[in-house]
């Protein structure tokens, strides 16, 4: 198991994916991580409930650069006034929580999968964004659950012509992410035209029995998000 709650202190292998261990010593708890070649060592002075280790926004890493995430994936054709539920994945960052009256309390931001940046729309007035390249599928995609999860996204076009789509755009700020097995999300893109679309993730999972992960991120008042309405807004095209 990957994804869980475990006691305080622990030590929980990920089959070989990552480890993690918080051990007594003396007044102190010490914090110990491996991931890959990554090795985290932490002195912790307050004794916790509980430890989380949950899929995260990935866009900590290797450190807060932007909160917008960017998916490109092969080109998608969609018919006017139509809809189509497609999946694809995202890159997966996993977060280390400690349980601390009653509030999660972020101890550790780890991955395998290394960050990739981008710019969406011109320098001007374009945003920073972690970059992932995904593949498209019309079922659920068989994945590596310690790089990638999945996104279930349906693309509604509302305009009176074909759209070509190769590209989304999701605000982290408000990115429910759920998780089992493995991690996933639920979204949607309004196409309007070529140009702009909006985009919003939906606080739905994937399939029952999945749990809301812990957000690293608080939802935020920044710029081009609506808060209201949770969405994201795409003007700079979307093919």
């Amino acid at each position: 198991m990957m994804f869980g709650t475990f006691p305080w202190p622990c030590i929980h292998d990920a089959d070989g994916i990552f480890s993690i261990q918080i051990e007594r010593d003396g007044g102190f708890f010490r914090y110990r991580r491996a991931c890959g070649e990554s090795r985290v060592e932490k002195t912790v002075v307050s004794e916790g409930s509980a430890v989380f280790v949950h899929p995260v926004e990935p866009v900590n890493l290797p450190k807060e650069v932007t909160r917008f995430l960017e998916i490109a994936f092969p080109p998608v054709f969609i018919g006017p006034e139509s809809e189509k539920t497609v999946f694809l994945t995202f890159p997966i960052e996993i977060g280390v929580f400690i349980d601390r009256d009653g509030e999660y309390v972020l101890l550790d931001v780890f991955s395998h999968c290394r960050p990739k940046y981008s710019l969406y729309g011109p320098p001007e007035k374009g945003v920073i964004t972690r970059f992932f390249r995904s593949a498209v599928s019309d079922t659920v995609p068989v994945t590596d659950p310690a790089r990638e999860g999945v996104l279930q996204l349906t693309l509604r076009n509302t305009s009176r012509g074909w759209v070509e789509v190769s590209k989304t755009v999701f605000d982290s700020s408000i990115m429910p992410i759920w998780f089992d097995t493995g991690a996933a999300m639920r979204g949607e893109m309004i196409i309007f035209s070529k140009m702009i679309a909006e985009t919003r993730l939906l606080d739905v999972p994937l399939r029952d029995g999945m749990v809301l992960a812990a957000p690293v991120i608080r939802p935020r008042k920044i710029l081009m998000v609506d808060m209201e309405k949770k969405t994201f807004f795409m003007e700079h095209g979307v093919g």
